[in-house]
């Protein structure tokens, strides 16, 4: 029999997250860091969802590393019952703005994390005023998901060891 209670928390991946690291540890100039976190994604320490593969634009290496992944088969897709799932979540939590669409993803993070019993590490802070609109870590406090917000848990977590 397993047991669970030792059992690691996987964690997905915000884009804000990608986005960070892409900004403070250039693809280009530190491919150490980005080769161990593609060998951490795929021994499956970690998710990375096609959604978040489809928000990042503007930053052409982030963009040909990610296609990399995919190519791989590392990036996981959310289904149909992940989008039915992201829609309750914002009709309980409001998160999604209905002008922009913005933070359609996140509710689909949420939504895929609750499904596969996974964590989710976002850089996001939870909103700051009631009349605000949710964001993660409010709505993963509500459902009682894990997440984490510090680079450094999350890369000790998936096998970085300090120097």
């Amino acid at each position: 029999m397993i047991d669970d209670s030792k059992k690691e928390t996987k964690f997905l991946v915000d884009t804000n997250v990608l986005i960070g690291f892409s900004l403070w540890t250039p693809i280009p100039l530190n491919g150490g860091f980005w080769n161990k976190l593609e060998e951490a994604l795929g021994d499956g320490k970690w998710v990375l969802l096609d959604v978040v593969v489809k928000e990042i634009k503007y930053n052409p290496d982030l963009v040909k590393w990610c296609e990399k992944q995919k190519n791989n088969g590392l990036v996981k897709k959310i289904c149909d019952d992940d989008k039915y799932r992201a829609i309750e979540i914002n009709s309980q939590y409001k998160m999604i703005d209905e002008v922009t669409q913005k933070s359609t993803v996140d509710t689909y993070l949420i939504a895929y994390a609750e499904a596969n019993n996974l964590g989710i590490f976002s850089r996001e802070s939870p909103r700051s005023n009631s009349t605000d609109l949710y964001k993660i870590p409010d709505v993963c406090d509500e459902l009682k998901i894990e997440r984490i917000k510090q680079p450094m848990i999350f890369l000790k977590k998936i096998g970085f060891k300090p120097s």
